[in-house]
C-alpha cells in the first residue's frame, strides 16, 4: 500500500506541474492508468494528497540535509552552503510557482508547508554559529534575522509569480539566495 501512495503522490506531482490546483481525482487516475476507486483507497481526498506531497517533499529535503551533515570532506563553508540550499534532484521537476494557490484554497496546507519551511534550522544555525567561531562568518551577524530572511525569501517564491516571470527555476532562486545571504555575513 505504502508503494501505491508513492506512486499516487508522484503522479500526482507530474499532473500538478501541468495543471495546477485544479487538477482532478481523474486527471491523476488517468496519469497513473488506475481507477479513481483505487486512489479513494489509499487517499480520502484531493487535500489529503496535497498534505502527503508537503511530507513527502519536505521529508525528502531533511533526508538530503542528513545526507550533506554526513558527508565527508566538505569544509565548514562547503557544509553550510550546501545545507541552505539542500533540495533532492528528483524534486527539480516540481513547479513550485504554483504553490501560492494553496494559500486560499487550502489554507491548512499551506500553514502546514509553512510549519515545515520554519522548523528544523538547528543544525544549520550550529554550522553558522561554528562558522562565526571560526571567522568565516561575521561575529556581529544576527543569525535570528539570517533565518527570517531566508525564510521570507522561499515563502516569497510560493506566494508570488516571481519565479514564473523570471523563468527561473526554484532550485536556481534558492542557490541564488544562498549565496547572497552567506556572502553578506562573511567575515
Amino acid at each position: 500500500m505504502d508503494n501505491l501512495r508513492t506512486k499516487i503522490i508522484l503522479s500526482t506531482i507530474k499532473v500538478f506541474n501541468r495543471k495546477g490546483l485544479k487538477l482532478t481525482m481523474d486527471d491523476v487516475a488517468e496519469q497513473m492508468g488506475i481507477s479513481k476507486k483505487t486512489i479513494y483507497k489509499c487517499f480520502e481526498s484531493k487535500e489529503e494528497i496535497f498534505s502527503q506531497i508537503v511530507d513527502y517533499v519536505f521529508d525528502g529535503i531533511k533526508k538530503r540535509e542528513q545526507e550533506i551533515l554526513d558527508e565527508e570532506g566538505l569544509t565548514l563553508e562547503e557544509r553550510t552552503r550546501k545545507l541552505l540550499s539542500a533540495f533532492p534532484e528528483s524534486f527539480s521537476t516540481i513547479d513550485f510557482s504554483k504553490l501560492g494557490d494553496l494559500k486560499d484554497k487550502y489554507p491548512k496546507i499551506y500553514k502546514k508547508m509553512n510549519r515545515r519551511l520554519e522548523s528544523g534550522w538547528e543544525p544549520t544555525i550550529e554550522l553558522l554559529e561554528k562558522g562565526k567561531e571560526e571567522g568565516i562568518y561575521r561575529k556581529d551577524a544576527d543569525l535570528t534575522i539570517f533565518k527570517i530572511m531566508m525564510d521570507a525569501s522561499i515563502a516569497s517564491f510560493f506566494e508570488g509569480d516571481a519565479l514564473k516571470k523570471s523563468k527561473i527555476k526554484y532550485v536556481d532562486a534558492l542557490n541564488q539566495i544562498v549565496e547572497i545571504l552567506l556572502e553578506g555575513i562573511k567575515a
